[in-house]
């Protein structure tokens, strides 16, 4: 009898250890996230958000139709784009609306389709093509190539006037403070391309916004010598390129 008591005491006893180790791993959680699942997160925290704007069909495009420049059968140039930056090519016109294409500060021969769009807080954007890709950009981004020339006398007559920068980029905004003048409103001035340095420093900036009808601005192409010990550049010529804003005519804005 006492025997037969002891034994299910101890069967008890058995049944509430086991009982007691079962609720400790269901309350607590002692999993480590792999290694997968851990850069799945960050990834999701840190990704560039995308529109939820749907395209809308042609008839639902924001904005009025206008007929005025880019015309279909000309082609365009990216303009006024910093050279660690790109322009978006979107679904519609509109900042709202996907980006289907990018393309660099430089990017030339974009065509476009004569279709136009002013909307109602005042840009104009132009529907272009891209490698196969039909969508829409901001026109104050995009200018015709016209003339090619070189402006090193013309800026400098000169010799002893050509400026000298500490650095590539200090020279680059010295030679196009002097292009841009004194107009008003004053002229943006955007370093599309460089610097950069070999035998000679080289840099390419734009000026773009001038109070013309038919120039929107220039494209400076500067080469520098480097001074002596590589502490300063001086420089030695500008190869400009004219930004046309309604088209181009034997190298002439029109």
């Amino acid at each position: 009898m006492r025997r037969a008591l002891l034994l299910g005491l101890l069967t008890v006893a058995l049944i509430a250890v086991g009982c007691g180790d079962d609720d400790t791993e269901t309350s607590t959680d002692t999993s480590v996230p792999t290694e997968t699942e851990t850069e799945t997160e960050t990834e999701t925290e840190i990704a560039e958000p995308t529109s939820t704007t749907a395209a809308p069909t042609p008839s639902e495009l924001p904005g009025e139709r206008i007929d005025i420049f880019p015309y279909e059968g000309t082609e365009l140039a990216v303009v006024g784009v910093e050279g660690d930056d790109v322009l978006n090519v979107r679904a519609a016109p509109g900042v709202e609306y996907e980006v289907v294409a990018e393309l660099d500060p430089l990017a030339d021969g974009v065509m476009p389709t004569g279709h136009n769009r002013q909307l109602e807080d005042g840009p104009i954007w132009a529907e272009i093509e891209v490698d196969g890709t039909t969508g829409w950009a901001s026109t104050a981004f995009l200018a015709h190539l016209g003339e090619v020339r070189d402006a090193t006398t013309e800026l400098y007559p000169d010799v002893a006037d050509r400026p000298r920068g500490d650095t590539m980029l200090q020279l680059g905004e010295l030679v196009a403070d002097r292009v841009a003048g004194f107009d008003e409103p004053e002229p943006d001035v955007v370093v599309v391309d460089g610097p950069s340095v070999g035998d000679l420093g080289e840099i390419t900036v734009d000026v773009v916004g001038f109070p013309d009808d038919a120039v929107l601005g220039e494209r400076l192409h500067i080469f520098a010598e480097p001074d002596p010990g590589g502490e300063s550049f001086t420089m030695r010529t500008v190869e400009s390129t004219t930004l046309c804003r309604r088209g181009v005519s034997d190298g002439l804005c029109v």
